[in-house]
């Protein structure tokens, strides 16, 4: 479409400034730019030229859309042309430029600042053939459908010609859109339902009295006579009525826009007359004799408004006091027989049956009708009072969708069923493969969606894969299940274990695999792997097996992943029985004898004994038997027994008593006290040999036996 001067008026700041840039394009500009702050500026684009005579030049443009460009808009733009240091500049005014305006380019500003009105504008951009934006022509047609609404809304009005003035104006455009609004506002009923069939203004007469006082020169003024009961003797006082008087005597009639008009005449004229001269007379405490009657004229007071309108497919009817402006509606809710129909024949032209099952409920002016067709559940929300459906919605039934597919599909079974919104999506097993249906529930309308291969041809991928890979065989098909109606995810079974796959069902790709054994699988690997060993117990845990096993020495500990890959050692040792074989035999060997106290696992294996004359520790590596080491000490008895004969033998003292034994292992030897007669013996005595390391004796009697008592004392603790 080309453009044309309502097109561009309708533009906005922002379409024009593209079709600006556009157009410079066109016109051979380079570097066209848009400013973005063109309030700071004062201008909307920046654009080169390299002109063959003029050489490179820099431009800037000026959009006025609002009204005819000034003098003063001229200057400002000037001022912006300098502020960019640009050699010329181009004033776009959709509107025009005042003639003082044009004045000032051709005097200051000639060859500097070319000048677009909006007629140059529209036949430059038709020339260069810039299109008018889709956006622009939306929202042209829009307004035009909108005033043809608008237009159809109010047809009912006609031009009306009254050969007597309004004294007040009317406007049928107010009155309908006040009515309108309320019917909006109570009922929600929206405007473009509502069209106006007929409007009928109700017009009272009155007549517009000149008068004067013969008593008072000076006395004259306006009368206005509606009705006996109301009389303006004095309209002078009422500025704004006397404005209204004045302007309806300057005129002789008036034009209107209503269906028909109903004239009120309260008053003949005579009356009239009667009524103002005794009202003035009164009230000017004069004769009626005294008043002079100098004109009259007839006028139109608007009183009431009454509109019949169709609202959807009821009617209603709307009054406007026009004094109070007060606005009053009459209008009943359809019957609930006319509801239905309306969803009938909705249901009819959507789906071509007859709604049956029907059940009504209505909850704030709105009525929720459902029923069903042989193959559709259908509702609708009807406005309970334009009639206008608000929304509908139909949904094909499960069974009747199934019932399509098994027409379609004859011996297909269904394998997954999803509701999404509007669609429905169905994975269909055919003995070719997976067919993907998607259904439209609100027309029943479906299509092929995709296609994936047969679970058994996914299975067979799956089985060469796994076999090859692990040590599982004989798998076949156990189960399977489409993902997301795109993977499959299949379950491959046999005496060994099971397989869990994930497929792409398109390409037939293993996207995933778990693999997991049976026990039984675990142990015939275990047994293969070490033949020599026997299975003492296994043991299934989530993620491995745990299996013990032993031979006549040791004790092995294995873990072995669920998918026979990864077998792991995790501990290996001598049995009990053999490790305390080991200590028993490395006694013997020794000449000790003793008995086995303790025998525990750590690092090795460690073996406490206790014998009459030894005691110690034997530490056996954990696989091997060999003795890493061992600690043997004699026994507090024996190392007592050698002191007290080395003291007899010494010193001759038979009557000895141990006083005490302190055994120090980790230094390798012993303290021991022995008070005789006539002093008191100490030693330090080696607890592996009893060789003695250290002797001193005190006197048992004196001063200084007790201080060198004390000293040895500390000395042998």
């Amino acid at each position: 479409m080309e453009w044309s001067l309502e097109i561009l008026q309708e533009a906005s700041r922002e379409v024009l400034v593209e079709a600006l840039i556009n157009l410079l394009d066109q016109m051979g500009f380079n570097n066209v730019e848009k400013i973005e702050t063109p309030e700071e500026w004062g201008i909307e684009i920046l654009a080169l030229r390299d002109d063959p005579i003029a050489g490179f030049e820099k431009y800037v443009v000026k959009i006025k859309q609002e009204a005819l460009a000034s003098s003063q808009d001229i200057e400002s733009f000037g001022e912006a042309i300098m502020r960019a240091k640009a050699d010329k500049g181009i004033f776009l005014a959709t509107h025009g430029f005042t003639k003082d305006a044009k004045l000032l380019v051709g005097k200051e500003y000639k060859g500097r600042m070319i000048m677009w009105d909006g007629e140059k504008f529209v036949e430059e951009l038709n020339e260069r053939k810039v299109l008018v934006s889709k956006e622009l022509l939306e929202k042209i047609e829009k307004k035009r459908e909108q005033e043809k609404l608008e237009e159809r809304r109010k047809g009912a009005l006609k031009i009306i010609k009254l050969d007597v003035p309004l004294l007040y104006p009317f406007s049928a455009e107010k009155i309908f859109d006040q009515i309108a609004s309320l019917l909006e506002r109570e009922y929600k009923i929206k405007k473009e339902d509502i069209l106006l069939k007929k409007l009928t203004l109700e017009v009272l007469v009155a007549y517009i009295f000149s008068w004067s006082s013969q008593m008072d020169e000076n006395m004259k003024d306006k009368a206005l006579v509606p009705s006996r009961d109301e009389i303006f003797p004095f309209v002078s006082k009422n500025g704004e009525l006397e404005k209204r008087v004045s302007k309806a005597l300057l005129e002789n009639g008036s034009v209107i826009k209503a269906s028909e008009i109903r004239v009120v005449e309260p008053l003949t004229p005579s009356e009239a007359v009667l009524l103002v001269k005794s009202k003035l007379a009164e009230d000017l405490k004069v004769s009626q004799s005294d008043i002079i009657l100098h004109s009259r004229k007839k006028v139109y007071i608007p009183q009431k408004a009454v509109l019949d309108l169709q609202v959807g497919v009821n009617f209603a009817r709307g009054r406007v006091d026009l004094k109070s402006k007060e606005a009053t509606l009459k209008i009943e809710p359809l019957p609930k027989e006319k509801l239905i129909e309306i969803a009938r024949e909705e249901c009819r032209n959507l789906l071509g049956e007859d709604l049956e099952n029907i059940s009504l409920n209505i909850k704030d002016n709105v009525a929720i009708i459902n029923g069903q067709v042989s193959r559709f559940l259908f509702g609708a929300a009807v406005h309970t009072y334009s009639g206008r459906v608000l929304k509908r919605k139909s949904k094909m039934r499960k069974d009747a969708i199934l019932s399509e597919v098994n027409d379609r599909y004859p011996g297909g079974k269904v394998i997954s069923f999803t509701e999404k919104e509007n669609k429905a999506i169905i994975d269909v097993l055919t003995p070719e493969g997976i067919v993907i249906l998607e259904f439209n529930l609100e027309n029943g309308e479906y299509n092929i969606k995709g296609e994936l291969l047969h679970p058994y041809n996914l299975a067979k991928i799956g089985k060469d894969l796994i076999e090859s890979n692990f040590d599982i065989k004989h798998l076949k098909l156990g189960d399977f299940k489409v993902i997301n109606h795109r993977d499959i995810e299949l379950v491959l079974e046999s005496e060994d274990g099971k397989v869990l796959l994930k497929a792409d069902g398109k390409s037939g790709d293993i996207m995933d695999y778990f693999v997991e054994i049976t026990p039984q699988k675990a142990r015939k690997i275990l047994l293969e792997k070490y033949s020599e060993w026997r299975i003492k117990k296994i043991e299934e845990l989530k993620h491995n097996y745990k299996a013990e096993l032993e031979n006549d020495r040791l004790l092995l500990r294995i873990s072995l992943s669920k998918d026979g890959k990864l077998l792991e050692e995790t501990d290996k040792h001598l049995k009990e029985e053999v490790a305390r074989e080991i200590a028993e035999k490395f006694l013997d060997e020794k000449g000790i004898s003793g008995e086995i106290k303790e025998i525990k696992l750590d690092t090795n294996w460690q073996v406490r004994f206790v014998g009459e004359e030894r005691v110690g520790e034997i530490l056996i590596e954990r696989i091997s038997g060999r003795v890493l080491k061992s600690e043997i000490f004699l026994t507090e008895a024996v190392i007592e027994g050698i002191y007290r004969n080395h003291v007899l033998e010494k010193f001759n003292d038979k009557n000895l008593k141990t006083e005490t034994i302190l055994v120090h292992k980790e230094r390798g030897y012993a303290t021991i006290k022995l008070s005789g007669n006539e002093a008191f013996y100490y030693a330090k005595l080696d607890l592996r040999t009893g060789e003695l390391l250290e002797e001193d004796t005190v006197p048992n009697k004196g001063l200084m036996a007790k201080i060198k008592k004390l000293q040895l004392d500390a000395k042998y603790k």
